[in-house]
């Protein structure tokens, strides 16, 4: 794949393409990834044009990915994670937060639930 076809190509295919990889089977890969089966089947055709290869064939109730998905996929596959993993947001511990929050309300609002407030934070 050339740099030119890179910069144009869809990146969300690419979830397709590693949950059908993942699934080996459009309606399960459609299922998971709250699309119909055939916007699946033409996000798959679109990719096929993209990279210039079928990626998978109809095999009994699935699909067999051809070499270069093989290939592809590892890597595909990886970076997809590494994303996930960077947009996620970890995991909050209260006792380690170093978090600034700001809280506006009125006075007389405040007065009714400061002081329980400043308990619950205490523990």
């Amino acid at each position: 794949m050339n740099e030119l076809n890179f910069r144009t190509l869809d990146l969300n295919l690419l979830r397709v393409f590693d949950e059908v990889m993942a699934e080996r089977n459009l309606t399960r890969a459609a299922h998971n990834l709250a699309l119909s089966q055939p916007a699946v089947s033409h996000a798959l055709r679109r990719l096929r044009e993209a990279l210039g290869d079928d990626l998978v064939r109809r095999a009994g109730y699935g699909v067999e990915p051809t070499p270069l998905a093989l290939q592809l996929w590892p890597a595909v596959r990886e970076a997809l994670q590494r994303l996930r993993e960077s947009l996620a947001p970890g995991a909050f511990d209260p006792a380690r937060a170093q978090d600034t929050f700001v809280l506006a309300m009125a006075d007389a609002t405040a007065s009714k639930i400061a002081p329980g407030l400043v308990a619950i934070l205490d523990r």
